[in-house]
């Protein structure tokens, strides 16, 4: 174990060189914002790369520039917004959301987000969502030693390797905060492990103990519950959601098991040969949906669109009886969005059968015949309750989807809409196929689909 650890540190440990470089670059980005005439009043760097937590390679910079209190929310948008592009004059950028916009960019290969904020005195009493990060700054800040650096580096690799680290809706799994604080509790790379392996549903962690356990267990009411310990009414851990909650503990479980250099770079999908994929196909009963990416859309709010999309898809399809057994989503961020649902069954027989309530069931009973007041067979009573047949609106997967999707086109947010009616397919076996052979990315996804195996077992 210590070999390991030693030679993973040795590859994710950024170089004295890369440190200096990111350091200077953010300063100068520092100096220019403070030199710049508008409402502003300081400038903060912050984020894992400004605590020396980050993995080489990861050139990320975080800058905050901070407005006082008395700053409308419209002024406090618009300049900040005002200063990100006069930053990036000259270099690549958009314009991001969180909860307000930002510009974020990138500059001689740094990836760099120019972020205001409010300068707040209680981090309790934010005015925007980012407001605490300066608090979160200043409380590491003092709180880390560089053995505990690398302790931080090797959890986050980690994470990273059995795909559950970052806030995003893609992810919903560790923030780079979270961490860190875990580190803090545990003490190192080893403890936090053995101690995600005994986490249940329902764990909380204050590290300041400003909330009682129960007390926060209740408030949070979430499987895993780190309370921030400048604001004891947030849980920082509130983006994990109950899947990659319980993939952690598998994988701590696994990793306590039989260590090894996979947890933290996960070998690399190889897609299956397309005889194979063939085979894997024709046993299941695989439906998929092509739509195109959203123009103008960020991939942080697309990925949460297209979550929620396949969840509102897969409730129709099992409403109808095309019993949803797995379902998935992939995209390029760039011109495709693709839906996968693998059915119980495609195909369904013309009428369904239904049992309602026992006879005797009076109110029950009258009920269930006022629902189904026409139907194809029945009502008639059978082993004391009410059996009718209904004629099926859809035997026909496809079909169903080809309708439903038509109706989406004018329910969902405009983004989306658009993109649906620009162009939706049903993808078959065949022209599944052809875009695995197209797409190296979609392949791989595929792959893994298909392969259905955790990356680190």
């Amino acid at each position: 174990m210590k070999q390991l650890l030693k030679e993973v540190l040795a590859k994710i440990t950024p170089s004295k060189e890369e440190k200096k470089a990111e350091a200077e670059f953010a300063k100068k980005i520092m100096r220019q914002i403070k030199q710049m005439e508008g409402k502003h009043i300081e400038v903060a760097w912050a984020g894992s790369s400004a605590r020396d937590t980050h993995l080489k390679g990861d050139r990320d910079l975080d800058i905050f520039v901070l407005f006082p209190e008395k700053l409308s929310r419209e002024e406090f948008e618009k300049e900040g917004l005002r200063i990100g592009k006069a930053v990036f004059k000259g270099h690549k950028w958009e314009e991001a959301y969180s909860e307000h916009p930002y510009i974020r960019g990138e500059i001689h290969g740094f990836e760099v987000e120019i972020v205001p904020s409010y300068k707040i005195r209680d981090a309790g009493k934010k005015m925007s969502s980012v407001d605490r990060s300066v608090f979160h700054q200043k409380y590491l800040k003092k709180r880390l030693n560089e053995k505990k650096r690398s302790e931080i580096r090797l959890l986050r690799q980690f994470f990273k390797g059995i795909n559950a680290y970052g806030a995003e809706i893609k992810t919903s799994s560790v923030p780079g905060y979270v961490v860190e604080l875990l580190i803090l509790k545990y003490k190192s790379f080893t403890g936090t492990i053995k101690a995600i392996s005994k986490w249940v549903p329902g764990t909380v962690i204050d590290l300041e103990k400003k909330a009682r356990p129960k007390e926060a267990a209740e408030k949070f009411h979430w499987h895993l519950a780190v309370v921030d310990p400048v604001d004891k009414n947030r849980n920082v851990a509130a983006a994990l959601s109950l899947q990659q909650f319980e993939r952690l503990i598998a994988a701590a479980n696994a990793f306590q098991k039989k260590p090894s250099m996979k947890f933290f770079f996960p070998e690399k999908t190889i897609p299956m040969p397309i005889e194979k994929i063939k085979q894997v196909l024709k046993k299941k009963e695989l439906i998929g949906i092509e739509i195109p990416y959203p123009e103008k859309t960020l991939p942080d709010i697309a990925w949460g669109q297209i979550k929620r999309l396949r969840q509102k898809i897969s409730k129709q399809l099992d409403l109808r009886d095309f019993k949803v057994q797995q379902g998935s989503e992939w995209t390029d961020e760039k011109k495709s969005i693709i839906f996968l649902f693998e059915l119980e069954e495609s195909r369904l027989e013309k009428a369904v059968k239904r049992t309602g309530p026992l006879a005797s069931m009076k109110e029950h009973s009258e009920r269930f015949l006022q629902a189904h007041k026409n139907p194809l067979s029945g009502p008639r009573i059978e082993k004391g309750r009410w059996v009718l047949e209904l004629e099926r609106e859809f035997t026909s997967a496809e079909e169903f989807l080809k309708k439903y999707m038509k109706q989406l086109s004018s329910e969902e947010t405009e983004n989306i809409r658009k993109a649906i009616k620009k162009r939706t397919i049903i993808l078959h076996e065949k022209n599944m196929l052809n875009l695995y052979k197209q797409n190296r990315e979609f392949s791989e996804f595929l792959t893994q689909y298909l392969k259905g195996k955790e990356s680190f077992l």
